[in-house]
């Protein structure tokens, strides 16, 4: 069966290879993958820069957002049978006891495995397997979006997260500050005007460019911060950084009004700043402010994804769609490996 592949640690080793075909054990799915979806940490895996394949194997089948069909599953408490959609979730838990209370997310050791990252196949191949206590079962009106769902799984997360610490105050926030519009960034500023905040999505592209406007279309507002610093948007009651530039999140800890609170979810390089440290740490006391780190979702995050899915649909008809720039197919996937500043989400579609 086709396959898209790295070697871990080796630099541009995507390839589409001819692999066999996935045996599932007593509690897992076999799966026939419509659709993956390409993120930066497919790109980095590529780059080399991290990555890990599963014991007894030179490479490592990458791909960890996707849509598929059941195409067998045994028995299970879940309500998923062959034929159905689903979305499989990318962390599998070690035996930690976060882990074990169904806070992979939340891992206390790192032992975990991760599905087209760390010791785990990827699902970017015509049929994977997964244990099926991870799979989201996907509705049918949603079908055409759903493989968006890993990608919404770490918005909701960030966001869910973020009201539940506040909780410690009386919180009404009213504005939010979305630092990046790729793909997370586009779905969390989806999802916070759902709750009704006033967004600002800060990126580098122009204000006619798409992601300018699916941002404008739900009713936020889009920054271009090469016209307008940052400094000028004023203060937020929530901050969403997605960058992963140290810098921009540097920048942006002083932008948070009091009792305000900011997520960190991109993945920050070893960066010196020459900050005032000690004027930000007062601000933080002061302030009551709160800022916190969030990776990876566990399986409620997906179910709530889909929820938010059907709503965001119904009031935002078509901003789901629009967030996928194009469709692939497999044997095209060096386009969606190849840098385009005008694309958002990319996805590679195996099997109808």
């Amino acid at each position: 069966m086709r396959a898209l592949t790295v070697t871990p640690g080796v630099k541009n080793s995507i390839k589409l290879a001819q692999i066999r075909e996935p045996v599932p054990t007593a509690s897992q799915a076999l799966l026939r993958v419509r659709e993956i979806g390409v993120c930066g940490t497919d790109m980095d895996l590529n780059q080399g820069f991290y990555g890990e394949a599963p014991p007894g194997s030179s490479y490592l089948v990458t791909g960890h957002e996707s849509l598929s069909t059941v195409e067998s599953i045994p028995k299970n408490d879940q309500g998923i049978s062959k034929g159905d959609l689903v979305v499989p979730t990318v962390r599998r838990p070690d035996d930690c006891i976060n882990c074990q209370h169904g806070e992979s997310d939340m891992c206390l050791t790192g032992n975990y495995k991760e599905h087209g990252i760390k010791g785990l196949h990827g699902f970017g191949s015509d049929l994977a397997v997964s244990d099926f206590n991870f799979l989201v079962k996907v509705p049918s009106e949603v079908a055409d979006v759903a493989v968006l769902l890993e990608p919404m799984s770490v918005g909701e997360k960030g966001v869910y997260q973020a009201f539940k610490i506040q909780e410690r105050l009386l919180w009404k926030p009213r504005r939010a500050l979305i630092l990046g519009a790729g793909p997370v960034g586009l779905l969390t500023a989806y999802l916070l005007r759902l709750k009704g905040l006033d967004v600002v999505v800060t990126a580098t592209r122009t204000k006619d460019s798409v992601k300018a406007q699916l941002a404008q279309r739900v009713g936020g507002t889009y920054v271009n911060t090469i016209e307008q610093p940052l400094q000028t948007l004023g203060k937020f009651d929530l901050i969403m950084e997605e960058t992963g530039s140290a810098q921009v999140a540097m920048q942006a800890t002083g932008m948070l009004n009091t009792n305000g609170i900011m997520c960190f979810l991109g993945i920050y390089a070893p960066t010196e700043a020459p900050e005032d440290i000690g004027s930000f740490y007062k601000d933080v006391v002061l302030g009551n402010k709160t800022f916190f780190g969030s990776v990876n979702a566990n399986i409620n995050y997906f179910r709530m994804g889909l929820k938010d899915f059907v709503e965001i649909q119904k009031r935002f008809p078509g901003v789901l769609r629009d967030t996928i720039s194009m469709r692939i197919a497999p044997e095209d996937f060096q386009k969606a490996y190849s840098p385009n500043k005008d694309s958002i989400k990319t996805v590679i579609r195996f099997n109808n």
